[in-house]
């Protein structure tokens, strides 16, 4: 199911578990916990949608609703929200918390994408 912003919308703890935390998915994953009553959330579903289309392919997006799901966003460190995070072969990668422009996720996420494209193996010699 797509959520607002545009991502997945995550059921419960196993499928979050297969799409942001296993060490073998291809591309990072921007995570948004949200719920629907907060304010700042709602603000920040555009910003969201945007970065999604302008990294499309690059990146995946998955939805988190913090009312349902209250202990995946514990296990995630959540303590308010909106949160987004950026993970990469399961792991943590950035934490961005509270409504920001599109340019402050923008950049974000392409630090994400430098950072994981410079870690994989080039065939330098050392």
């Amino acid at each position: 199911m797509v959520a607002k912003s545009g991502g997945k919308l995550i059921h419960d703890e196993t499928e979050f578990s297969d799409n942001v935390l296993k060490s073998d998915l291809p591309r990072p994953v921007m995570v948004f916990f949200t719920a629907p009553w907060c304010g700042p959330c709602r603000l920040t579903v555009p910003v969201v949608k945007d970065v999604l289309k302008e990294y499309v392919g690059q990146l995946d997006v998955v939805e988190v609703c913090s009312d349902d799901l209250p202990d995946v966003a514990a296990d995630a460190g959540v303590e308010s929200i909106p949160t987004i995070q950026l993970y990469y072969q399961g792991q943590l990668m950035d934490t961005i918390v509270g409504c920001v422009a599109k340019n402050v996720l923008s950049s974000s996420v392409s630090k994400v994408l430098e950072d994981t494209t410079e870690s994989e193996p080039n065939g330098d010699e050392s």
